[in-house]
């Protein structure tokens, strides 16, 4: 009688095994080059007044970071990002200078966080005239007319520097000689390694 048993037992096995239903599928894994442009809106005001070096911020992007064909995370997914420097200024020529960063991206929800590694964009306060402006340079040319802005000549080889180097600025923007950059700036950053990101699941197929 035991013979049987044990012959119909694992006939039994063997067709609860047959039924067992596929794992679900792996979400993609998608691989952001470094010197990709990430650019990032603030929440909240950053100023040499109130944020130490070490500080944390929230931002969220302003445009979608797209690889290819696939958007690895939507506009206004949120990073969060790092004061490195906040000089309040007179040591250097007098001026204010603060440093910012990105240390990580949610690229949406139910997805994990990401640690990444940008460059610093610097942003320095102009000099004492016209302190009610508030003008933002990125790039060798725009940082060029902004310094002439700030004074022309000495004013505009000073924003043609900030301007040249990559992701940093002349932020012309103060009434108390503090740099500040306000709630909603989008500031261009970029990576300084490749990072790898978890993608999104395909929507289902309808039957």
């Amino acid at each position: 009688m035991r013979i049987p048993i044990l012959i119909a037992g694992a006939t039994l096995l063997a067709s609860c095994g047959g039924n067992t239903p596929a794992p679900p599928p792996e979400p993609p894994k998608i691989t952001v080059a470094d010197g990709t442009e990430i650019k990032a809106r603030t929440t909240t005001a950053l100023s040499t007044k109130s944020s130490e070096a070490g500080s944390s911020f929230v931002a969220h992007l302003a445009e979608p970071l797209i690889v290819g064909s696939q958007v690895v995370a939507a506009k206004g997914a949120e990073v969060e990002g790092r004061v490195v420097e906040s000089n309040p200024g007179g040591k250097v020529k007098g001026r204010a200078r603060i440093g910012v960063e990105l240390v990580s991206l949610t690229p949406g929800p139910g997805r994990p966080k990401v640690a990444i590694k940008t460059n610093t964009a610097t942003f320095e306060a102009r000099g004492e005239k016209k302190k009610d402006a508030t003008k933002i340079g990125l790039g060798a040319g725009i940082g060029a007319a902004v310094g002439a802005l700030a004074g022309g000549g000495k004013g505009a080889a000073i924003g043609a520097a900030a301007g040249g180097g990559a992701g940093t600025g002349l932020v012309l923007a103060t009434r108390d000689s503090a740099s500040v950059i306000p709630a909603e700036t989008v500031i261009a950053f970029k990576l300084a390694q490749p990072v790898t990101v978890t993608g999104e699941l395909p929507a289902p197929e309808k039957k």
